[in-house]
């Protein structure tokens, strides 16, 4: 179950070019920023969408955080990764728009870890790949089953849970992005395994 996965040589890679961007940005030639919106804005998207599960309000919220990264980019240091600094944007930005909603939630009081919120992925991580239809008809059940049993999470454990395992972010990027403690993380992400290992079971 695992989305847009790079390799450790991959990530570095990234990084090392995300890094040459962002140095382009700050020497003023602004139109190297499409490039860190191109590189980043599929995994931003799915982030804002698994914890809002609303594509309209993820699709705003997402533009809302390149705007945002966009005009805090000069003050931006590179003392941590651009992908980790950015998603910490984009968790600050999820935690102020249920703030309007509620006042008085925070990302780290979104949802507990028993809830059952109705939501999923995009459809764009539909699995099919176009070689048959009896394999796509397939791979769209999966997409669907994986899709439910994702909505059946809560929104800290979805969120988790995709970093983790579709990001393969560690336990401790996943506290910086995030606000959680370790121990939180963990519990979040042995709730959300055992759930989803129960609703598909058959699959495996």
């Amino acid at each position: 179950m695992k989305g847009d996965v790079k390799t450790p040589a991959e990530q570095q890679t990234s990084r090392e070019r995300d890094h040459e961007v962002v140095l382009k940005v700050q020497a003023g030639d602004v139109e190297a920023f499409e490039a860190l919106v191109k590189s980043h804005q599929k995994r931003i998207f799915r982030l804002v969408y698994t914890l809002l599960r609303d594509a309209t309000e993820a699709d705003c919220v997402t533009q809302d955080v390149f705007i945002k990264a966009f005009k805090a980019l000069k003050d931006f240091k590179g003392e941590a990764a651009f992908e980790s600094w950015i998603t910490r944007i984009t968790i600050n930005t999820v935690r102020d728009r249920v703030r309007r909603r509620k006042p008085v939630v925070s990302f780290s009081e979104m949802g507990n870890a028993d809830d059952d919120d109705t939501g999923g992925l995009p459809r764009h991580l539909d699995p099919a790949d176009g070689t048959s239809p009896e394999r796509d008809a397939m791979s769209r059940d999966i997409r669907r089953r994986l899709t439910d049993a994702l909505a059946s999470l809560s929104p800290r454990q979805r969120a988790v849970f995709v970093m983790k395992h579709y990001e393969e972010k560690t336990i401790p990027e996943i506290g910086t992005e995030t606000g959680l403690d370790e121990g939180t993380i963990k519990s979040h992400l042995f709730r959300a395994g055992r759930k989803l290992r129960a609703l598909l079971e058959d699959l495996r």
